[in-house]
């Protein structure tokens, strides 16, 4: 079988870019032995079966850096000490590593640990005296995104939003025209899946299946695999699996193999020396995304040469990352407290207020001056030598050209992608291409292969609707938030948020019904009591106050049902419900709702654990019958949710009716300003630049508003339905909803 497939070599050979061949001391102190030395004690966090497959790397490391060190004094040496990150307790172990007990050695960094849902356990140790945690395969978009502004957290490879954009792009460049998505139920899944219909869209690549499928171990998905074999039609669908446990890609591969026109494009956590070892000779025709080493600069190649094999993943980031500790101890020694990265002396408002080895290692990344060094023995003799020298150098890695995000400088942004290939009877694994998200010398860039724009933008008619429609007399609004966490304190935040720019733009309180849980000025893990905020950092006006300060909610989430929302828009004022809406013909409705939101239904009627979706037939219904009941002018939804554009879909063909989405059909929206006093999310970019836009100008017209969401929002495509319904976005806009009040 897979005899259509054959056409792969043809696409390695001209369709992508050929590559060519207590607390830490200031200081270490010199090991006891070798005085001249000094010693850096550097715990490595990682699976039994993980460090016996980096061994490699770090015998090449290790041997490189006491090489290059071989003719000075005072060589920085590193001492590891290995820990099972499956059998060892890491809460405990991260306190033990940064309050060490009296006479034991000092840990001066960290390696690891390899899975992204471990981090956390180290990090937050960590963070007291800014241990270096340097993390070669951590790529959950969550934990890079909580962690982005802390100066000890290493990332050594982009995120899996990166990793996604790369698997979709392969697709496209051998042929896909539609894919599928099996993910694992996890945090390392839910980034593929947060994913996966924006860059599907971005590529203008079609779903073979309606939603993505989260794989347990053992299940039967025999009907979405014939689904999507059915929407082949003939022609290949690619079915990209993003799995973390790696013994669980042999399962689904041996299901999908049984469809003709289905193939797998795995993950970088499938390619582990056990899973790859099983796949030797099997009948089957697999294909893989890693992360590797940089072919420009000759890694995968050298390693190649010495180990026989392909360097696995993360081998070529756990490389740099040892090398980075040497060097960077190398830059403290010589340059103590004085510490300039883009020319500034670092400095730091709250404790501790010294300047630690991180800050070192951030200091040489930044530099892109001096010499370019390389990863091997002679590049970093370069590199220690002009160091030692007090001159500055460009450092090049294993993995890539080391350029690390100009915010902290912690983050790597260039990584090396190999698309490989096992082919059917084999038990080589080949290499068809190298790709990043940029491109090199001899990576290909993902986004030059897209043959199209790289945002993507809808395309509204002019048309405008064919009826009259009277003066506005009233307005009225209905704000929701069915969340009711504190980890949710974005949702409910924006819907005060949107209560208070409703109240500044003309609305009282008779006018607006506000339901939300209204739970979190009070929880004990508000710093702020008694207040709410959606901005804390540079915002200004009526955001950057307390958005509760005189809200009047109206009802408590947990205390309505789905149906009482239907009564409250269709003014059905009862003893349990006693403030509704009753607008007439000649009124305008707004509508907000900032929530989760599922891949079937969109908006869920309760947390992201809910197992209700308040329904799209449900919401149809309500805005019916006001149609009929003639109880809008106008209406206007504005949906923060996951999958939102699902509500656009069921709202489509009512007439006066205009629906703006966070997201479309078939991606999530994202949270936005994370705030470290609160350890939360404040609020989402799209309820936040939808304030800001009503703010500067309520008379902005529908279309600029859009263009400004879409620009803003990362992440998801905003969207809008029923313009036909509606008239032109060109020269509606928001005074409808908004009049501004001086």
């Amino acid at each position: 079988m897979r005899q259509g497939f054959i056409d792969i070599s043809l696409f390695v050979t001209i369709s992508l870019l050929a590559f060519s061949c207590n607390k830490t001391p200031d200081q270490p102190l010199p090991a006891d032995n070798t005085p001249k030395e000094v010693v850096l004690n550097v715990d490595v966090i990682l699976p039994q079966e993980i460090k016996e497959q980096w061994e490699g790397s770090i015998e090449m490391a290790q041997n490189a850096i006491a090489l290059a060190q071989n003719r000075v004094d005072n060589p920085v040496r590193l001492n590891l000490r290995y820990h099972n990150e499956e059998t060892e307790n890491l809460d405990a172990l991260g306190y033990e590593l940064t309050h060490p007990k009296e006479g034991a050695d000092t840990c001066h960094a960290v390696i690891g640990p390899y899975y992204s849902y471990n981090a956390q356990h180290i990090l937050r140790y960590a963070r007291e005296d800014r241990l270096p945690v340097l993390m070669p395969t951590c790529t959950s978009v969550e934990l890079q995104r909580i962690y982005a502004k802390e100066t000890y957290a290493w990332f050594f490879t982009e995120s899996d939003i990166t990793q996604c954009e790369i698997m979709i792009g392969a697709a496209r460049a051998v042929g896909a025209t539609d894919v599928a998505m099996i993910y694992s139920n996890d945090t390392y899944g839910q980034s593929f899946k947060d994913w996966f219909g924006y860059y599907a869209t971005e590529q203008d690549i079609h779903m073979a299946v309606d939603a993505p499928l989260a794989y347990t171990k053992g299940q039967d998905i025999s009907a979405f695999l014939q689904e999507a074999n059915d929407a082949a039609q003939g022609e290949k669908v690619f079915v990209l699996i993003a799995l973390l446990d790696a013994s669980l890609y042999e399962e689904v591969c041996n299901q999908l193999v049984a469809y003709p026109h289905l193939f797998p494009i795995c993950a970088d956590a499938c390619f582990e020396s056990r899973i790859i070892d099983s796949w030797k000779n099997k009948q089957a025709f697999y294909l893989g995304i890693t992360p590797v080493g940089s072919v420009s600069l000759g890694y995968p190649q050298s390693y190649k040469e010495i180990y026989g094999r392909l360097p696995y993943r993360g081998d070529a980031q756990v490389y740099d990352a040892l090398c980075l500790l040497a060097l960077g101890q190398t830059h403290r020694m010589v340059n103590g407290d004085r510490c300039l990265i883009d020319g500034k002396q670092v400095e730091y408002k709250q404790s501790p207020y010294t300047i630690g080895l991180t800050d070192h290692m951030r200091a040489l990344v930044a530099s892109r001056e001096g010499e370019s060094t390389l990863w091997d023995a002679a590049g970093l003799t370069t590199a220690f030598n002009g160091i030692r020298a007090g001159k500055p150098v460009s450092l090049n890695g294993a993995s890539s050209n080391l350029n690390f995000a100009p915010d902290n400088y912690t983050s790597i942004v260039n990584t090396t992608y190999m698309l490989w290939a096992m082919g059917e009877g084999t038990e080589i694994v080949e290499p068809v291409c190298y790709l990043s998200a940029s491109g090199s010398n001899t990576e290909a860039s993902v986004t030059s292969m897209w043959e199209r724009d790289k945002e993507w933008e809808q395309v509204f008619s002019d048309t405008p609707v064919d009826h009259e429609l009277g003066p506005i007399e009233s307005r009225w609004a209905v704000v929701v938030s069915p969340s009711t966490t504190w980890s949710n304190y974005r949702h409910q935040a924006d819907a005060f948020a949107m209560y208070q720019l409703l109240r500044h733009s003309g609305y009282d309180d008779n006018h607006i019904v506000l339901v939300v849980e209204d739970n979190l000025s009070d929880n004990p893990r508000n710093v702020y009591p008694g207040q709410i905020f959606v901005e804390r950092d540079g915002g200004s006006g009526i955001m950057d106050e307390d958005v509760r300060k005189g809200a009047v909610v109206d009802y408590h989430f947990t205390d309505l049902k789905p149906d009482d929302l239907a009564d409250i828009m269709t003014g059905k004022r009862s003893e349990h419900l006693p403030e509704v809406i009753t607008p007439d013909a000649n009124a305008n409705v707004f509508f907000f709702w900032s929530g989760h939101g599922g891949d079937k239904e969109g908006p869920l009627w309760g947390d992201e654990d809910a197992v209700t979706y308040f329904g799209k037939q449900r919401i149809k219904d309500i805005v019916t019958s006001m149609r009929e009941q003639n109880m809008y002018r106008r209406m206007f939804f504005a949906i923060e949710t996951c999958y939102s554009g699902r509500w656009g879909e069921a709202l489509s063909g009512i007439p006066d009716v205009l629906v703006l989405t966070a997201a479309n059909p078939y991606e999530t929206s994202k949270a936005d300003m994370h705030n470290r006093e609160l350890g939360v999310y404040l609020s989402n970019a799209f309820a936040r630049t939808f304030r800001d836009c009503i703010v500067a100008d309520n008379q902005i017209t529908i279309y600029d508003l859009y263009k400004e969401l879409a620009r803003t929002t990362n992440g998801s495509h905003v969207s809008i339905y029923n313009h036909g319904q509606y008239g032109s976005v060109y020269t509606e806009t928001m005074e409808d909803y908004f009049l501004w009040r001086e």
